[in-house]
């Protein structure tokens, strides 16, 4: 089977800031993105989790989206922007889809 070489941007931030990299992506444009929401994890400030939490504050989301090499380019830039002052990951990674023209 043929595949198509992609990148699938991984963004993981803050739940007040989903809108603003939503609305980034949908300027882009891209053709789609899934949010996860996050309930535990580790990082350089040690472990969390979402046990106790009331409010978005502090609420982890990811943000996933598949898109062409010259999307990613785009997008990076004006999502590192948006989410400079905030807490969040960015990761891109190269990927292989079956259906290009969904992307």
């Amino acid at each position: 089977m043929k595949t198509h070489p992609k990148k699938q941007m991984t963004v993981i931030c803050e739940a007040p800031v989903v809108g603003r990299i939503t609305r980034v992506l949908d300027r882009v444009p891209v053709s789609g993105y899934t949010l996860f929401d996050a309930h535990a994890g580790k990082g350089s400030e040690g472990t969390w989790d979402t046990d106790r939490m009331i409010g978005d504050t502090g609420r982890m989301v990811m943000i996933v989206s598949v898109m062409s090499a010259e999307q990613a380019d785009i997008a990076i830039d004006r999502i590192y922007e948006a989410l400079e002052p905030q807490m969040g990951i960015i990761t891109i990674a190269d990927v292989d889809v079956l259906r290009p023209d969904r992307f």
